[in-house]
């Protein structure tokens, strides 16, 4: 049997989707010997499985100056990354099919123009003037212009490279299996690869795990409340270019972004709960296309050339957990994005870094602190 390998840090990384890659990015530019820890690859699960929405609107209103900010920082992430990373601001648009609906953004949309948010409410008529290539069957939207879309796989990605060339040793395909703590702070991390045990050493850690939070917690005895849930992408052919907004429809259970080369990416509103699964039944698939072509007509007909399904980390209050871990000194939980990470991942890095460097974040993290759910059960884990 090998002996355990160690290595020594200030601080380590569990996580490699774009909140750990972009924690790892700003600690390391800021000085800091950090080493970061993927079971996977860089970018493998959510971060690089989603579709692609880069969006500040419709969301909880705690989250929402972060996104703000975040959106800030996408606008210049290709030059500070020196990667493209297929961003572009052409807007958002969330349509209503029926009064209800629309009452509902009307709201959404008071409270976000409060909060210095641009937003516009459009009626049948301007919907069609400005977003032509819709469905009939809407009576109306709201559209935000500072909202836009990036390419998932190349975003997380562009992260984890900055990361490296900044010094962060950038460890793939290794597993953290348990916190080592000292007086009750932690110590260390011991993860495991193809070559056997490794025990990280540092007195700090950001747990960016995802959906496998709770199981590397309970090595510590914290309980946090993340279950996990299927996101499934689908992918036409190259069609001519359409629209560059990403468009959304709660009542259809559908959203789309087309990318640059004419692929239209298509994802499900509402996805599967409870379930680390995976795969992609045919009939998802199917259900999947026959929404995306009522929102949008050219896609009927249009073929499905792959699929791929992610694994979501939801909180019970669907806002995220980012937030030292009250009685663990050096714990820090950054999890339970809750299928809004994606546009997040830049913003939740930056203030990690600035949590621990600064010793406090630029913007508040109260609301995102796990002890709000203290009376919350423990989410039940199946691994």
């Amino acid at each position: 049997m090998s002996a355990t390998r160690k290595l020594g840090a200030e601080l380590v990384i569990v996580g490699g989707g774009i909140v750990g890659c972009a924690a790892a990015y700003y600690l390391a530019r800021r000085g800091r010997k950090v080493v970061l820890l993927e079971k996977s690859v860089i970018g493998g699960e959510a971060s690089g499985r989603n579709g692609g929405g880069v969006r500040a609107q419709c969301r909880d209103r705690r989250e929402r100056p972060l996104a703000m900010a975040s959106v800030k920082l996408w606008v210049g992430l290709e030059a500070e990354l020196g990667f493209d990373v297929e961003y572009i601001q052409g807007g958002n648009i969330r349509m209503a099919t029926n009064e209800d609906r629309m009452a509902l953004l009307r709201r959404e949309g008071e409270e976000e123009l409060a909060d210095g948010l641009e937003v516009q409410m459009w009626d049948r008529d301007e919907l069609r003037r400005r977003a032509p290539y819709l469905s009939d069957v809407f009576i109306g939207a709201k559209y935000c212009p500072t909202d836009g879309t990036a390419n998932p796989i190349l975003a997380s990605r562009a992260f984890g490279w900055a990361a490296r060339r900044a010094g962060v040793t950038l460890l793939t395909r290794t597993e953290a299996v348990s916190i080592g703590t000292q007086g009750g702070r932690v110590t260390s991390v011991t993860a495991r690869d193809q070559d056997g045990d490794l025990l990280v050493e540092a007195p700090w850690l950001i747990h960016a795990g995802g959906p496998w939070t709770p199981q590397l917690s309970r090595t510590v005895g914290i309980q946090v409340p993340i279950e996990p849930a299927r996101s499934v992408i689908a992918i036409t052919q190259r069609l001519p270019f359409l629209f560059k907004e990403f468009i959304s429809s709660h009542d259809l259970g559908a959203y789309c972004r087309q990318a640059r080369e004419g692929h239209v990416h298509i994802g499900g509103v509402g996805a599967p709960a409870k379930t680390f699964d995976q795969t992609m039944p045919m009939v998802s698939i199917g259900l999947l296309a026959r929404r995306a072509a009522q929102m949008l007509p050219a896609l009927q007909g249009a073929n499905v050339l792959r699929t791929w399904a992610g694994t979501l980390e939801n909180t019970p209050d669907k806002v995220p957990i980012i937030s030292p871990v009250d009685g663990i000194p050096g714990y820090i939980l950054a999890s339970g994005f809750s299928g809004h990470g994606f546009c997040l991942g830049p913003i939740a890095g930056k203030l990690l870094s600035e949590l621990i460097v600064d010793g406090g974040p630029s913007l508040p993290l109260h609301e995102f602190r796990l002890s709000r759910f203290a009376d919350t059960p423990a989410a039940a884990s199946t691994v």
